[in-house]
């Protein structure tokens, strides 16, 4: 199935996995990757160095498209 998403993102089907804080990590991730859609790391609730483990562990199970959902946090305090 080909359309502007699926071309856009070079994915074979036009699904994208919501990066769902606390359950979207590098096995959800690689997993919808892998067959086919684009897998999204949750990445609201990661620190840095945590992250950049889940997006190494990503590359290593796919060699697929993958994205990583950055949640930014402004607060007043």
């Amino acid at each position: 199935m080909q359309n502007r998403i699926t071309e856009l993102f070079k994915i074979e089907f036009p699904i994208i996995q919501g990066g769902m804080v606390w359950t979207s990590g590098w096995r959800l991730a690689s997993a919808v990757s892998n067959a086919g859609g684009l897998g999204v790391i949750g990445s609201g609730s990661m620190y840095p160095d945590v992250l950049r483990e889940h997006i190494q562990k990503c590359k290593r199970a796919t060699q697929k498209p993958f994205a990583s959902q950055c949640t930014n946090v402004v607060s007043r305090y």
